[in-house]
């Protein structure tokens, strides 16, 4: 069942409400599965966050919180009073599955405080590095469970380091929490504002394709560009930002790659600054990743009813594959990849675009297809979840950015 996404702090409300009812009385297991219905099944990593700060995958949440129901009813039982969630929770995690060693009790609103700290900026109050290497995981997930791409964007200020040299750092300070302001002010209200480090920014656009996003981004340039910066009393001048943007998932399946590519288009617009450029591979439409492990694949032609072959590099226009038999080039086949517990199965039209014989007696084909929408992408980053190496095998690569 296909089921739109809504971000989750939509329904942090009718999470908040279940977990304040479950400090009076046990909640039943199918409140929970109507909330997660509305929600997706990432409420459940949500809850167990809530209460222990565990950081579990949905699946591993559900399991764990429907055992804490069950353990929380048992406890009422025997102790002859309702024993609220928490409780319940505690003594799961420190005797029965023991994932916390050394709990604490602590008044919410100071751990809430000091989270706040922990994932903020101290200078310009933006999400900080930390809490970006959270995100940013957080949406390729949704992406897996919902079929919604997203982008990032990547800013840098250009002439930084002039502008503090000839004004002072303490006007750099200024300017980077003016830059702050001018990004909240302009991204939306879902987006989250990063500073990732000196005067270089991130932008986490969920929901957002590659046109939506430019528009996004020229919109924050402009913004910008037209901002003059004070100190001190005196107008200070302009500083413009260049901007990279990169799209998950066509453009990187790794939360790696995603960043190499928005960087790579950073760099491509410090070279002439004040715009933005998206991330394109020049040699070919879809970056290609190796496999750590060969990915089986079945494929049937009007000649051949069926040969085996192992997927060795993989993207999604195409892939590579290792054959005890040759194919022709130009050669139309129909393709199966499936996973190794033949849960999974992704059926595709493919053509033959080279044959290379290897060092051994296999032989080395390049096959083109073309993925069907959303799914059948969800499908392949299913099947290649845990095979792709963290570097994709060909990209353009170049030296550092220029200095700001």
């Amino acid at each position: 069942m296909n089921v739109p996404y809504r971000p989750l702090g939509n329904c942090c409300v009718g999470l908040k409400k279940i977990l304040q009812r479950s400090s009076q009385t046990p909640i039943a297991p199918e409140q929970w599965e109507a909330l997660s219905y509305e929600c997706g099944q990432e409420v459940y990593s949500e809850a167990l966050y809530c209460l222990t700060r565990l950081e579990l995958p949905p699946k591993k949440a559900r399991e764990s919180l429907f055992a804490i129901l069950e353990h929380q009813s048992n406890m009422s039982v025997q102790l002859k009073r309702n024993v609220s969630l928490i409780t319940a929770t505690s003594d799961y995690f420190a005797n029965i599955q023991p994932l916390v060693r050394d709990p604490v009790l602590v008044e919410v609103r100071l751990l809430q405080q000091k989270e706040e700290c922990a994932f903020r900026d101290d200078l310009t109050g933006l999400l900080n590095r930390r809490s970006f290497n959270q995100e940013l995981p957080r949406e390729m997930e949704r992406f897996r469970r919902f079929g919604q791409v997203f982008s990032l964007l990547m800013l840098d200020l250009d002439h930084f380091k002039t502008f503090n040299d000839t004004h002072g750092h303490l006007a750099g300070d200024q300017a980077l929490c003016d830059v702050a302001r001018i990004l909240i002010d302009t991204a939306r209200l879902y987006d989250r504002v990063v500073r990732y480090g000196g005067e270089e920014f991130a932008i986490i656009l969920p929901q957002t394709n590659c046109d939506e996003a430019m528009i996004v981004a020229e919109r924050i340039r402009e913004s910008m560009e037209r901002h003059r910066m004070h100190y001190a009393g005196q107008d200070v001048g302009v500083i413009t930002v260049s901007i990279g943007l990169a799209v998950f998932p066509k453009d990187a399946m790794d939360m790696a790659g995603l960043v190499q590519c928005a960087d790579l288009a950073l760099y491509q617009a410090k070279e002439l600054r004040n715009c933005v450029r998206r991330f394109h591979d020049h040699k070919r439409n879809h970056r290609r990743y190796s496999l750590n492990t060969p990915l089986p694949l079945r494929m049937v032609t009007e000649q051949q009813d069926k040969l085996e072959a192992n997927a060795l590099d993989i993207s999604f226009g195409g892939l590579s594959c290792s054959s005890d038999a040759p194919l022709p080039t130009s050669t139309l086949l129909s393709l199966v990849l499936s996973d190794a517990a033949g849960s999974i199965h992704l059926p595709l039209q493919a053509e033959v675009r080279r044959v290379r014989r290897a060092q051994d007696t296999s032989y080395h084909l390049g096959l083109s297809f073309r993925l069907n929408g959303v799914e059948d992408q969800i499908k392949l980053m299913t099947l290649l979840e845990g095979r792709l190496n963290i570097s994709p095998q060909s990209g353009p690569s170049g030296p550092n950015p220029p200095s700001a």
